[in-house]
């Protein structure tokens, strides 16, 4: 088949879906099948160029110098318009014998690889949104079978490449004077359960330069950074932090920048922060002081709004004892043993950091909560499943990546994997092969060739078109 061939069929193939329209008059089955006949052209047209460029490498001169044919297989790449089933020839190098289909080499496909790199990235764009099965489904294509095990197996892959990603430093470093960073964690379900097993703190940390009003009571982040992962234990939360201070590196200059205020719940890892980041103050997350007091105000039943207030006069007026005092009263009449020592612990552990949050003008209200809750929750833990370290700590990266960049940067990430995939196999080199003065010397000439051809194709569809319009027309008039 030839591409007049396939247009020729396009053509027929849309008046009949035409004729078929106005026999059945339903609009949303003419729509259904010229998708899907827009697919499985598109697909046929793919399949063409690879196999017709196959050629064009097996009659190279530089192949018939370096290489010798062995024979020629068809392979089938799931697509996202579908299978493309193509034919390619495996050579054998004259220099170390051995043995190349260097049409899949210059594609960038590693062998057994069933996805183009627009469909993997279409499937990791699915799956960092919603399951696994529903991520295989909408690549589900006619012919086409992915279970929810390659989807899975797709995004462990991807890991590496989340894993090493950098940031490329910026021509024009940002003049700030201050920085903000809140960090929280997501408590994710390790796959199996019960006993032993304890799940995954996935880490969540963002860094961004201030807030914007959008409207009452509604707030925006100002050029946010998102950085997560697993990162398990001191030199996993070291690794962590100190790609927070690289960005800031990167991006920011340093001399002008006076403070780098770090909120969160008060977690030591958490805390750590300030010894890997420069300039650095930890600042209590008041939310959380919030719900340590209303616990204890609780136990006082009548008098909670009362008891409240009475704390946050001590901690405004940095009065630690007073503080101390009152616990020790609630607890002494009214019990609680197990709130108020969390409290006190939290107060005792927080106190200058509290002391932050309430006076120092330049601090913002922490949102690390609702944050975690987008980023890592709707989709890791607030449904009932499970997850492997492996599949936690990629989705964590995989959400932090798209929110950094966008959906549309994933395929950034599936071209590194399959170059790190290639990089296992001895240099070939297809450049240079395909001469592209012989390429459009020969569509020159292919286009002489057909002309003949192409004058009866018009003529050809010329009256099929007036032989449908009739036929349409016969169509109308019955109704």
């Amino acid at each position: 088949m030839d591409i007049v061939t396939l247009i020729a069929g396009f053509a027929e193939n849309l008046l009949d879906l035409q004729e078929r329209f106005c026999l059945e008059k339903r609009f949303d089955a003419l729509e259904k099948e010229a998708v899907e006949l827009g697919s499985r052209t598109v697909a046929d047209f793919l399949a063409l160029t690879l196999t017709e460029t196959d050629t064009l490498i097996r009659n190279s001169g530089i192949r018939k110098r370096d290489y010798t044919i062995q024979r020629r297989t068809d392979r089938t790449l799931i697509t996202t318009t579908g299978d493309v089933t193509f034919t390619r020839t495996l050579f054998q190098s004259r220099k170390d014998k051995s043995y190349h289909f260097l049409l899949d080499e210059m594609m960038g496909l590693p062998s057994h690889e069933r996805l183009s790199e627009l469909a993997e990235a279409g499937v990791l764009r699915e799956a960092q949104k919603g399951s696994y099965q529903k991520a295989a489904d909408r690549l589900q294509i006619r012919d086409q079978k992915l279970s929810k095990v390659a989807v899975m197996e797709k995004v462990h892959g991807i890991l590496d490449a989340l894993a090493q990603e950098t940031e490329q430093p910026v021509k024009q470093k940002k003049w700030c004077e201050y920085l903000y960073i809140e960090a929280d964690e997501d408590h994710i379900h390790e796959q199996g359960g019960g006993e032993g097993h304890m799940g995954f703190l996935g880490k969540l940390i963002y860094l961004y330069e201030g807030k914007a009003d959008l409207c009452k009571g509604k707030r925006k982040l100002l050029t946010p950074h998102y950085k997560g992962g697993l990162y398990r234990g001191s030199e996993g939360n070291q690794a962590l932090w100190e790609k927070v201070q690289k960005y800031i590196e990167d991006h920011y200059d340093t001399d002008s920048l006076k403070k780098v205020y770090i909120s969160g719940d008060g977690a030591a890892w958490i805390k750590a922060g300030t010894d890997y980041v420069d300039k650095s103050v930890f600042v209590a997350d008041r939310f959380h002081l919030m719900k340590y007091i209303n616990r204890v105000a609780r136990l006082t039943l009548d008098e909670a709004d009362i008891t409240k207030g009475r704390f946050y006069k001590y901690i405004y007026k940095n009065k630690p004892v007073a503080a101390k005092k009152l616990l020790t009263r609630i607890q002494n009449h009214c019990g609680g043993d197990e709130a108020v020592e969390a409290c006190r612990s939290y107060l005792v552990n927080n106190w200058n950091a509290i002391q932050l949050a309430f006076h120092d003008r330049n601090v913002l209200g922490c949102s690390a909560e609702g944050h975690v809750s987008h980023v890592y929750s709707e989709r890791m833990s607030s449904r009932p499943m499970g997850w492997s370290e492996t599949g936690s700590d990629a989705m964590c990266h995989l959400r932090c990546y798209v929110r950094n960049h966008g959906d549309e940067k994933i395929i950034d990430l599936v071209r590194y994997r399959r170059k790190k995939a290639l990089e296992t196999l001895s240099a070939t080199g297809t450049d240079g092969m395909i001469d592209l003065a012989s390429v459009r010397n020969k569509r020159t000439q292919s286009q002489k060739e057909i002309g003949p051809y192409w004058e009866k194709l018009q003529a050809s569809i010329a009256g099929l078109t007036t032989r449908k319009t009739l036929a349409i027309r016969n169509r109308l008039n019955e109704i």
